[in-house]
């Protein structure tokens, strides 16, 4: 997770190096398998390194990977699993504000390679006869608030030791549905237990 400016909108948001080297393996990955020649893949790779923004990697592999492998996700539509299974991972933007809502599915988002428009995140997520799965990076401050009826909302991320993490806070409600939050787990050099996920009251 990386925060940027968030008066900036995301297709117009500055491209890193590591936004570039995740192009570019597709990229190779593409010659490799033979849907690339040497040539194209030059004249790529120079569009590539010579991206400024993350709008402009996009286009350079929309015919080789389709939508959900693409390197760099600049999404439109709403995080909504309607009956159906629904993931957001990867590199994508995520904004000061966001709405998840399950309806009889399960809706996964992945933040451990998204940017944050900004350091503090405010999503509300609705569960209803659903669920919702939130994975974060090591080091996020998680908050997670709100009500439940005949559901659950549990988390196992472990209080940051950085005073100025960034901050994730979730709203909403569980309405036979589930709310769960989880971090990679630390690995500890003697003993290793597993750490039991706690419900929120």
């Amino acid at each position: 997770m990386r925060a940027v400016n968030d008066g900036v909108p995301p297709a117009r948001l500055r491209a890193s190096h590591t936004d570039r080297e995740r192009v570019i393996a597709v990229l190779r990955s593409a010659v490799e398998d033979g849907r690339l020649d040497l040539a194209e893949f030059e004249e790529r790779a120079d569009r590539v390194y010579r991206a400024r923004t993350l709008g402009d990697l996009p286009p350079v592999t929309a015919d080789l990977v389709p939508a959900a492998a693409q390197p760099i996700r600049l999404h439109t539509e709403p995080m909504v699993a309607l009956f159906s299974g629904v993931e957001r991972s990867g590199r994508w933007v995520v904004r000061p504000r966001e709405g998840a809502a399950a309806l009889g599915g399960t809706l996964r988002l992945d933040l451990r390679d998204a940017l944050l428009v900004r350091d503090r995140v405010r999503m509300t997520a609705w569960a209803v006869f659903g669920r919702i799965d939130v994975q974060v990076p090591d080091g996020v401050d998680v908050r997670v608030r709100g009500w439940s009826f005949l559901g659950r909302r549990t988390t196992s991320v472990r209080r940051p030791r950085r005073d100025d993490a960034p901050v994730l806070e979730i709203d909403g409600f569980c309405l036979f549905g589930s709310l769960a939050v989880r971090a990679p787990r630390r690995r500890r050099a003697w003993l290793p237990r597993r750490r039991r996920a706690h419900e929120l009251e």
